[in-house]
């Protein structure tokens, strides 16, 4: 029975975990933001979500631009960084729950019909 238990808690870790990276990817924001600093069209910096026309977002790692994007290209890379999170947060949910309902379906004693 504790071992039932045990892998039934295993299980329902990465369903929960899953659920809540599926309900995250669902529920994102549809602003684009900068990661690091902001070039707006005029070549100033400024806060705030990017818009359509910024130039420049210098993606910063610590205090280093390591990497620059346009508005277009920061809207796709927080696009395909959604999706995969929903994928990953479906193969989650899926796997905890099948593992759950096996383990508890696999460990019910067996009925006596005699």
């Amino acid at each position: 029975m504790k071992h039932r238990v045990a892998l039934v808690v295993l299980f329902l870790l990465p369903a929960l975990w899953g659920a809540g990276t599926l309900v995250g990817a669902l529920t994102a924001s549809e602003k684009v933001e900068c990661p690091g600093e902001n070039v707006g069209e005029d070549g100033e910096e400024r806060p705030g979500p990017m818009r359509p026309g910024d130039t420049q977002c210098s993606v910063l790692d610590g205090s280093v631009a390591v990497a620059t994007r346009t508005y277009e290209q920061q809207r796709s890379v927080e696009s395909l960084q959604r999706r995969r999170d929903a994928t990953n947060g479906c193969l989650l949910l899926l796997y905890g729950t099948a593992g759950t309902l096996l383990t508890w379906r696999a460990a019910k004693p067996a009925r006596d019909d005699a």
